[in-house]
């Protein structure tokens, strides 16, 4: 079944759209309320997956020596998770200033997706389509001023990542009731 398919009968109500719009939206208000919180629980979460995954490619360094002649890249990829998170861990700021980009990164592949899926909801109604391109738009416009200003993405990326998930959660709920 294609999800994207204008006919009546692959038509259903979008639990999935509209159980993430809702986490999306209360992350949002969560953020606002505590935004130094927020800003070192990433720093903290990205230390640790980057620590987890550093370990996993070591640990599998020695499968992929068996068949993979160049697995001394899982040994360095290995390393170098486990050295970025451990940086994290003791520096706040690295982290923040990173996370910064790798989020305006995100935001911005996130946007352009979303620019591009949107041409679908053109069957459904013109008035969701477009509301759905604005904010699209707007979260594209968040974006590129994350990836212009990094030092002030780094200072106020919590609330600009309240403010996207605000706007996408709302989009998600929009979306999850559009396509019933």
């Amino acid at each position: 079944m294609d999800i994207f398919s204008s006919s009546r009968d692959n038509r259903g109500f979008d639990w999935g759209a509209l159980i993430a719009g809702i986490l999306m939206v209360v992350a949002s208000f969560l953020l606002i309320r505590h935004p130094a919180k927020g800003l070192h629980a990433f720093v903290l979460i990205f230390a640790i997956v980057s620590i987890v995954q550093g370990l996993v490619w070591l640990a599998g360094y020695s499968r992929f020596r068996a068949f993979f002649t160049r697995s001394w890249v899982a040994l360095i990829s290995g390393v170098l998770d486990i050295v970025i998170g451990i940086l994290f861990l003791c520096s706040y700021e690295v982290g923040g200033l990173t996370i910064a980009y790798l989020f305006a990164i995100w935001f911005f592949v996130d946007s352009i997706v979303g620019i591009a899926f949107s041409w679908h909801l053109r069957d459904f109604s013109d008035g969701y389509f477009i509301f759905n391109l604005i904010l699209n738009i707007l979260s594209l416009i968040i974006a590129i001023c994350l990836i212009l200003n990094p030092v002030l993405a780094a200072l106020s990326l919590v609330w600009l990542v309240a403010f996207w998930l605000l706007v996408f959660g709302i989009n998600e709920i929009v979306v999850a009731f559009m396509h019933r």
